[in-house]
């Protein structure tokens, strides 16, 4: 799905720095849990959102629990959340029609939880720890799950060759963002 592979700079800063990775993991899991929650806000009436995000945003939470367990054993110590510049190179590209906004932010969660997939999967590939092989293995396969649920909701509300049509346009954004992005130890 996605038109950027990550390459083998970013794991290797990632695995030279693990520590400042988990602190902004951390963080990811955070916001996307407050972004499930968003949805159930902003679109009062568009009920076939409301019990899914909202169960993305318990297990947005679990996974952050999660994290912040291996962060509290490295005993480190958290500062304040910067902004992601990738999240922040996306945002600017939402529609601002009320309809397609929501399709826009339907499709923009889809395809950051396939980068989340990718990058996840990289890490559980080359990380030497077996428990954390194992962990971010199981966080691959759930935003796999996660890719999957945007794109089914979105088909609730709009149709097949609309979905087609502003995917292919927040994929090529997408890849565009993330290599944008200086490679650092950060999920994004």
């Amino acid at each position: 799905m996605l038109r950027a592979v990550t390459g083998d700079a970013w794991i290797q800063a990632v695995l030279a720095d693990f520590d400042n990775f988990l602190l902004d993991h951390a963080a990811a899991e955070r916001k996307a849990a407050a972004m499930a929650t968003s949805f159930v806000v902003q679109y009062p009436d568009k009920f076939a959102l409301h019990i899914p995000m909202v169960r993305l945003a318990r297990e947005e939470l679990l996974h952050y629990q999660q994290v912040l367990a291996l962060i509290h054993k490295r005993k480190l110590i958290w500062e304040r959340d910067e902004k992601d510049p990738y999240i922040a190179g996306l945002l600017p590209h939402l529609s601002t029609d009320k309809r397609l906004r929501l399709l826009d932010r339907l499709l923009l969660g889809s395809v950051v939880e396939a980068r989340g997939v990718e990058r996840f999967g990289l890490v559980a590939e080359n990380v030497a720890d077996e428990k954390l092989q194992r962990f971010y293995d199981r966080l691959s396969k759930s935003e796999a799950t996660h890719t999957e649920l945007f794109a089914k909701l979105a088909r609730k509300y709009f149709d097949e060759t609309e979905i087609e049509q502003r995917l292919d346009h927040w994929l090529d954004l997408e890849a565009a963002a993330i290599q944008a992005v200086p490679v650092r130890a950060a999920l994004h």
